[in-house]
């Protein structure tokens, strides 16, 4: 069993006319998601120059409680009832947080914009 926090990033790209409709099932998804074992964040963005584009932000416990999302109920309902709405496959990633020790940050290279590990 993985003990390392997931980040999920849920890309969800929707037909115009479906905006409103499809807000609406991903909203209704949020409270029984932040409900689920191993849950640790979960928020539903609208991408402000694409009113089309919703992004899902989650945290989890680890691989095996965002899979157990990925099968919930409320989450395949809520896919399904939306599946004549998107206007392309819905892209869900997965991040794992790259934490750097700060005492070693002093023997990294830096490239002006970012640190090179």
């Amino acid at each position: 069993m993985s003990h390392s926090v997931i980040h999920c990033v849920i890309d969800v790209f929707v037909k115009p006319h479906a905006e409103e409709k499809v807000r609406e099932l991903l909203a209704g998804i949020l409270e029984p998601t932040r409900k689920e074992d191993g849950c640790l964040k979960y928020k539903l963005f609208q991408n402000m120059a694409d009113q089309c584009q919703f992004t899902l932000i989650g945290a989890w416990e680890n691989e095996e409680a965002f899979e157990d999302h990925l099968q919930s109920d409320h989450y395949r309902k809520a896919d399904s009832s939306m599946k004549d709405d998107v206007s392309k496959t819905t892209e869900v990633k997965r991040y794992k947080y790259i934490q750097t020790d700060p005492s070693k940050m002093a023997d990294t290279k830096s490239s002006g914009f970012c640190v090179l590990i």
